[in-house]
């Protein structure tokens, strides 16, 4: 497992010119399949500021690799309103489905073969990944 703020900032590479493409902003998560599906990147030297995880050559604790710089996009349709700010996980308020505040979201951990979130790290506590129900402008859903 890996958390996000050990990646949080590090380089996006390009291996085809081992230049630096842009460097990581935040997680793209998707609620309903409870995974990571992409990166917001910042200083992108792409055609977008998105990089979807299939996209992804590599991810490792220094460095997050593509192929090619054109890998950075725009993000598709169906993810436009998820990869803004907006609806960004981190320092998000957490709610159980019932109204209860448990804290906010200081960090994620995901499994860096697939993407899924395996908790959310609270200030004192964690909640399972599992749990996730949605993501909003106010808060983030659980279950619980």
């Amino acid at each position: 497992m890996i958390r996000f703020s050990d990646i949080s900032g590090n380089p996006v590479m390009d291996t085809s010119t081992a230049t630096t493409v842009g460097r990581v902003e935040a997680p793209i998560i998707d609620p309903v399949s409870r995974t990571v599906v992409g990166f917001r990147i910042r200083k992108s030297a792409g055609p977008g500021s998105v990089l979807l995880w299939g996209a992804l050559a590599g991810l490792g604790p220094d460095a997050l690799t593509v192929n090619s710089a054109e890998r950075l996009a725009e993000p598709p349709e169906e993810l436009k309103t998820r990869s803004g700010k907006k609806l960004d996980v981190l320092k998000r308020r957490v709610l159980t489905e019932h109204g209860h505040p448990l804290g906010k979201v200081k960090d994620i951990e995901f499994d860096p073969a697939d993407g899924r979130v395996t908790s959310l790290m609270l200030k004192d506590s964690f909640v399972d990944g599992g749990r996730l129900l949605g993501i909003g402008q106010y808060a983030v859903v659980v279950t619980g």
